[in-house]
């Protein structure tokens, strides 16, 4: 027998034996999607089972975003950019960040027009964003310009774009970007935030203070196998999109699998060190200094949100 299949046949004993497994449940802050490949990969793989926990994955729904479901106690580990889960600290969410996926900015603002071809063209016009958030950095740029965006708030999709009744969206490199380019339209241009001083990481993995406290080896544990799982789905993307296609499937998601192998390439790019090149899952201090700086000169948080208190260093 070899030593992987041992090793889950000894799991399965103990589980027999009494041994019960953490329970932990996760939720990522979207439906499914590309964007969640690893934690995917690391339950279809028995990457959890193997680290001694019974993970179950729960999606939100735009009336019960992740965070909400995080701080009434229904989900124990979600996923969060991390100008969002700051802002949230500052307003008294006691939040730890435990993985850090992301290391670059996605957010993008795309023009409708050919007229507009510098970020001062966007100057009083009406620009779509994301009702429930994500659209922080294009803020911080509109208020250190003085450009006085029209902000039009959208829930998801680029139909508000696409039928011209805005001037610009705001869209993920990742996803709707690609939605854009699929329905026939070639933008002049693009600006990319992480080019204009805005490079700062998004997603992570976050759980609350008391519930880091509680259970160190299990929130570990979780991290450790969801790293796992990121890793094994770079290495082999056309077999960790069927998995998430299954799940895709199985929720009902209109997508397909060409924009969600576009989106899994430019999540993993965006998971990457631009000097080596590999992804290195960690929320660097420098990273944190450079995202308080901007959320306090906006007036988006009140005091210094500091590396410390994110690693859960109180």
């Amino acid at each position: 027998m070899c030593i992987k299949c041992l090793f889950f046949s000894l799991l399965s004993l103990l589980g027999v034996a009494g041994v019960q497994a953490q329970h932990i449940v996760f939720t990522p802050q979207w439906t499914p999607q590309s964007q969640f490949t690893g934690y995917y990969v690391a339950e279809e793989k028995g990457y959890y089972q193997a680290a001694g926990l019974d993970v179950t994955i729960e999606h939100p729904s735009a009336s019960r975003p992740a965070l909400k479901m995080l701080s009434e106690g229904t989900c124990n580990i979600i996923t969060l950019q991390l100008l969002q889960a700051m802002e949230d600290i500052d307003r008294g969410t006691s939040l730890v960040n435990i993985l850090q996926t992301s290391q670059h900015n996605s957010l993008v603002i795309v023009p409708r027009h050919d007229d507009i071809r510098t970020v001062e063209d966007l100057a009083g016009k009406k620009v779509g964003i994301w009702k429930a958030g994500f659209g922080e950095p294009a803020q911080m740029l509109d208020q250190a310009k003085e450009l006085h965006i029209r902000w039009i708030p959208f829930i998801h999709n680029v139909n508000l774009f696409v039928s011209g009744a805005i001037d610009a969206t705001l869209a993920m490199s990742y996803n709707e970007y690609f939605q854009i380019l699929a329905a026939g339209i070639q933008p002049t241009c693009i600006f990319r935030l992480s080019e204009m001083g805005y490079d700062l990481p998004e997603d992570g993995l976050y759980v609350t203070q008391d519930f880091y406290r509680k259970y160190p080896k299990e929130v570990r544990a979780f991290a450790k196998a969801s790293q796992k799982g990121w890793e094994w789905a770079a290495e082999h993307p056309e077999e960790a999109l069927d998995i998430v296609m299954k799940r895709i499937k199985k929720a009902k998601v209109g997508t397909n699998r060409t924009q969600q192998m576009w989106m899994l390439k430019e999540i993993i790019k965006l998971q990457q060190d631009k000097k080596s090149g590999k992804a290195t899952f960690i929320l660097r201090p420098e990273q944190v200094k450079a995202a308080s700086e901007l959320l306090l000169k906006c007036g988006k948080i009140k005091k210094e949100v500091t590396y410390q208190q994110l690693m859960g260093n109180f």
